[in-house]
């Protein structure tokens, strides 16, 4: 007995397991071959939504200094504190949303590595 991966979901299941506990898939019905292009593909999914996550964060850090701009008149007058804190909190998110697509990214390339 060992631990594999679920082809659908991706979770440790045991190897004598016929369904796995966690998507209910079952597990003859995917080849390794076949398993192995449906967790790329996901990979690959779960990049793309990544890069649409960078991308709204990106439109919340521009609202952000926008407001600033036009709250501060073009840098002349002080700011709320509104602005600074949206900034802040875009640039953190930002910071996570980069390092998990990085982390995807990786994974998507050793998977594509494996089909060939």
């Amino acid at each position: 007995m060992s631990i594999i991966v679920c082809p659908r979901c991706g979770n440790r299941i045991s190897s004598l397991a016929k369904i796995c506990l966690h998507c209910g898939s079952e597990r003859d019905v995917f080849s390794d071959e076949s398993s192995l292009v449906l967790r790329q593909r996901q990979a690959r999914e779960r990049v793309y939504h990544l890069k649409m996550s960078s991308y709204a964060v990106l439109s919340v850090l521009l609202a952000a200094f926008i407001w600033y701009w036009w709250g501060s008149s073009g840098f002349q007058k002080p700011v709320t504190p509104g602005p600074l804190i949206l900034m802040s909190l875009g640039g953190c998110a930002f910071m996570i949303v980069r390092y998990l697509l990085y982390q995807a990214l990786r994974k998507y390339r050793e998977l594509k590595r494996a089909v060939k």
